[in-house]
């Protein structure tokens, strides 16, 4: 059984995490384009703050693990909107 929530979301479709307030345990950003990058808003939906942003560089990936800092909280909803072409965010949620 897995230990956290996971979404994937595309640069063609960004999305809500869950249906609710979350909280972002990690993230692994793979950069299809060498201007890929990720925002997490606190928001429903393409809107209010961004709370955390990554960037990589073509044809590799970027692990990021916020589970030694008890992750963060979004506490109006957390929208990935991933940017670049081909660029794909695998989301780990609570």
């Amino acid at each position: 059984m897995q230990k956290y929530n996971v979404q994937t979301v595309t640069t063609a479709a960004p999305a809500r995490l869950g249906a609710k307030p979350v909280r972002l345990m990690g993230f692994y950003l793979y950069g299809g384009s060498a201007a890929s990058s990720v925002e997490f808003k606190n928001a429903a939906t393409d809107t209010g703050t961004v709370l955390f942003s990554a960037d990589c560089a073509t044809a590799i990936g970027q692990w990021v693990d916020l589970t030694e800092m008890g992750g963060i909280e979004f506490n109006v909803g957390c929208f990935c909107k991933p940017a670049g072409t081909g660029a794909i965010v695998y989301a780990f949620y609570d």
